[in-house]
This record gives structure tokens, C-alpha cells and sequence, in this order.
């Protein structure tokens, strides 16, 4: 299982928080008071060594930013996580698909290593830079399904019928 991300931005500053506390603080994310403890174990800096264990919230954010960024993967412009590698990876056959949204772009590709499906978010302003370094591509042809199969649920009759009906059907 994956690390948890825990945001350092709910803490305060110059709080002074216990084991509960920290609980409470991350409660949605179902943090157990073990964890804390095992953080301490990892380098949590405490007060001192009374109970109970105090920490504080400097300390905390200072802890949480280090844990956070420790397992992160920088990818290259050309590159994207692939899940199922756990590393970053080219794009097969420089073969990308597009979505813009309002602020940004979302970049579909395949892992050259095992062919699975990865993601990317880019500003719209690389745009440019994206149609120079890849081939953009419909999303039917980035799954390879350009040549349709004849096993489908919807019947023949259904497939070849017109989609809206004349004028003089209506009347």
C-alpha cells in the first residue's frame, strides 16, 4: 500500500499538539494514534521525552513536507507515471490524447514498458510544445479499436437505423 499524503496546511504554527491532537487534525484520512507514534520513531521531533508526547506545530509541518515529498517521482516534460511501473516512463509511439478542460489539459498516453493507460495535467499554455514533441491522436485510435468487431449489444437493426426522424414522419 501507498504512503498517505497528510496536508501540512491544517496545522498551526505555533500550536502544540499531542497524539489525539494530531488524530483529530487528520481524523478524515483515519489516522491512527499509532501511526503518530511510528512517526516519532521515524524522526518526530517531541518536546521533550515526558507524557504525554508533545509536539510542536512547527515541527509537525516541518515533518509532514519532508514525508510528503520523499517518495515523489519527478516526470520530464515527455514523460508520465505509470501506475502499474511505479516510475516515470516515455509514451508509447509518441501517441498522446487531449481533453482541454477550462484550466488545464488532460493528457492520456500508453507506458512504452507494459502499455497501460497514463495521465498527465499540463497548462493550456504548453499546447505548442505538445503537438511539437507528440502526435496527437483521436482517443479511439490511441486504444487501437479503429477497426470495430461485430460483437456488440446493440442490434443490426438498431446500428443501420437514422438517428432523427424526417419531416414527414412527424406530421
Amino acid at each position: 500500500m501507498s504512503k498517505r499524503l497528510y496536508p501540512h496546511k491544517r496545522v498551526r504554527y505555533w500550536f502544540v499538539y499531542d497524539i489525539d491532537d494530531i488524530c483529530a487534525l487528520f481524523s478524515d484520512f483515519g489516522l491512527h494514534a499509532q501511526t503518530v507514534r511510528k512517526w516519532f520513531r521515524k524522526g518526530l521531533k517531541t518536546i521533550d521525552a515526558g507524557k504525554p508526547a508533545l509536539v510542536y506545530g512547527c515541527d509537525l509541518i516541518e515533518f509532514l513536507k519532508k514525508n510528503n515529498n520523499a517518495n515523489k517521482c519527478k516526470t520530464a516534460f515527455g514523460e508520465m507515471y505509470c501506475m502499474r511501473c511505479q516510475d516515470a516512463r516515455p509514451i508509447f509511439r509518441n501517441k498522446i490524447s487531449v481533453e482541454q478542460n477550462a484550466q488545464f489539459l488532460k493528457v492520456q498516453g500508453a507506458c512504452r514498458e507494459c502499455k497501460n493507460v497514463m495521465f498527465k495535467n499540463y497548462k493550456l499554455t504548453d499546447m505548442p510544445p505538445l503537438r511539437h514533441q507528440f502526435r496527437l491522436v483521436d482517443v479511439l485510435e490511441l486504444y487501437d479499436f479503429a477497426a470495430s468487431t461485430g460483437k456488440t449489444h446493440i442490434p443490426a437493426q438498431v446500428r443501420n437505423a437514422t438517428s432523427e426522424s424526417l419531416q414527414g414522419d412527424l406530421f
